[in-house]
């Protein structure tokens, strides 16, 4: 909308008659600003909202807004919206087109054939491994549970479980055991086993005095009676059915008294001879009592496991599992047949679920401790005191990756020895605690070994393992700068877009690409300088400065500042 007045009548002002529904282009008013002084132009929003005005009051009638005014808004408004650089497709690795397809195909060759990154500090090398191991798909594999042997219970047994299952395995095992623990509580409490048990103790006291009773039948036969004490038998004198008193037998005859004396002592050899074999009539008895606690546990675990045992498909290996959980709870309840309540040690695991998800075919594990345990695991013992196997990197990675750096290795040699050795054997063997004897079985090593390393870390594990190449078949070097024809500016500008996008900052303005090129390759020496880091603390600058001044975008002036302070030392 545009308005005049006429310098020569300073005090009349008329206003010029304007077709609201035509309004002149901006341009030709911009032009009109630079040609006349007495014309005032109004800014485009405000237009727009004229427009809008006077074509609503237009429309009225239908109750519709017009078109026109539609389509003057809806321009005003594109107008508004300043364009940005979209952002590439892949994760921040451009420039490294060559190691992207060593590194894709070192992962796709299967297990065992463990990958080296080399590239210096700030080309991107822990995160090009992460994204690219997300992108392999691999069988899971197989999942492992340790059951404690009963009859030598510093040693566990491990035994394989189709993917996937062994968490829902070993739930339904402690289902099991919890209710074969109450049903063995229960039938030890029960009538039929107190007769079982009064039967047992009535035949071991019957078989005793069957045992005795030819030397009493001989003994009565002379008038010495065969006494039954706490401390076992007892031969005395005897007269007319009725054990004399000392008293009494003190004061007879020498004769007689040294008469009665031998008898009593060749009776006694005999008896000796008799009551030594008691013992094992003592451990046959000891014995049957507990195969009537053995049958009673066997009754109590029996259903529960059997359940378990259809609910999973057939295999061996299940089978012997279930053999082996069995016999730990036959063993414990005929072990704690006194007690109440008894809690049998099954598994040696922990509540961190280490086993892989079946619809998770690969897992990528970043190892950032690095110790032995860390990476191989530990058995230790829980508040309780019980026996716990704590995994390690290795095994929670499955048949998935593990990306490892260097650096972190070569300041602790133990463990890339470890890490070595599991490599070479193609095992994971868990670190055992301090205080802890318990061995346990190798479990087989599926994952790959991503090792990210500079030239510097890998030289010090050379100097650690001098034959440490050989168990990297694949190498992948990272570039520090690319040739300006490897690397066009429309390409960079959408891989830092990309990483702007990736680290949650702002969308950066098209007007911004040939800037952060030029910086690239000036930082490049005349090449494209690939050090992702330092553009990702450019950018992270400059969306610090868009921020402070309520934009939207990453901006040119944005970004000149953030270069203004580096350049200043006030970053960097």
């Amino acid at each position: 909308m545009v308005f005049w007045r006429n310098r020569s009548e300073k005090k009349v002002e008329a206003p010029v008659a304007v077709e609201a529904e035509t309004p002149p282009p901006i341009t030709a008013v911009a032009a009109a600003t630079e040609t006349a002084t007495n014309v005032v132009t109004l800014v485009t929003s405000r237009l727009a909202d004229r427009l809008a005005d006077v074509a609503g009051s237009a429309g009225r009638d239908d109750g519709k807004e017009p078109k026109v005014a539609k389509e003057a808004t809806a321009k005003a408004v594109v107008a508004k919206e300043p364009s940005q650089i979209k952002p590439a497709e892949q994760p921040h690795f451009f420039g490294q087109k060559r190691a992207v397809a060593k590194i894709r195909a070192a992962l796709g060759a299967g297990r065992g054939e463990h990958l080296l990154i080399m590239g210096e500090p700030g080309t991107g090398r822990l995160e090009l491994a992460e994204a690219l191991g997300t992108e392999i798909e691999r069988a899971p594999s197989v999942d492992w549970i340790y059951v404690v042997d009963p009859f030598a219970p510093s040693r566990a047994k491990g035994f394989e479980l189709p993917p996937g299952e062994g968490p829902r395995f070993r739930r339904d095992v402690r289902i099991a055991i919890d209710k074969a623990r109450a049903a063995f509580g229960r039938y030890l409490k029960s009538e039929e086993h107190r007769i079982s048990l009064d039967l047992l103790e009535e035949d071991m006291r019957y078989r005793s005095e069957r045992a005795v009773e030819p030397i009493r039948r001989r003994a009565e036969a002379q008038n010495i009676a065969v006494v039954k004490s706490l401390d076992g038998y007892v031969l005395a004198p005897m007269h007319e059915g009725r054990v004399v008193r000392s008293d009494v037998f003190r004061a007879l005859p020498e004769a007689l008294k040294r008469n009665v004396e031998a008898k009593i002592t060749v009776l006694e050899d005999e008896l000796q001879t008799i009551v030594a074999r008691l013992p094992d009539a003592d451990f046959e008895a000891s014995e049957k009592h507990d195969a009537l606690v053995r049958q009673a546990a066997v009754r109590a675990v029996r259903p529960g496991l059997a359940a378990v045992r259809h609910a999973y498909a057939d295999g061996l290996s299940i089978g012997l599992a279930l053999d082996a959980i069995e016999d730990v709870f036959v063993a414990e309840a005929v072990r704690h047949a006194g007690a109440d309540a008894f809690s049998p040690v099954i598994f040696l695991d922990s509540e961190d679920i280490y086993l892989t998800d079946p619809t998770v075919p690969s897992r990528v594990v970043v190892a950032r401790e690095t110790s032995a345990k860390d990476l191989l695991g530990e058995i230790s013992r829980d508040a309780h005191g019980l026996p716990v196997l704590l995994p390690g990197h290795l095994m929670r990675a499955g048949s998935g990756i593990v990306i490892v750096e260097a650096w972190r290795l070569a300041a602790d040699p133990g463990a890339w020895l470890a890490l070595s050795a599991a490599m070479r054997n193609k095992q994971i063997v868990p670190v055992t605690s301090h205080g802890v004897g318990i061995k346990v079985d190798p479990v087989p090593f599926a994952a790959t070994v991503v090792l990210v390393s500079d030239a510097q870390s890998w030289s010090k594990l050379e100097a650690i393992e001098p034959g440490i190449r050989r168990h990297f078949p694949h190498i992948a070097k990272l570039v520090d700068t690319v040739p300006l024809a490897e690397l066009s500016e429309e390409e960079f500008s959408r891989g830092a877009a990309r990483l702007a996008q990736d680290h949650g900052l702002r969308p950066i303005n098209t007007a911004v690409a040939p800037v952060i090129y030029k910086d690239a390759v000036r930082r490049g020496g005349g090449r494209v300088s690939l050090a992702g880091i330092q553009l990702l603390h450019l950018l992270q600058e400059a969306d610090a400065v868009a921020a402070d001044r309520s934009a939207s975008q990453i901006r040119v002036e944005d970004l000149n500042e953030a270069l203004s302070r580096r350049a200043d030392g006030d970053t960097p």
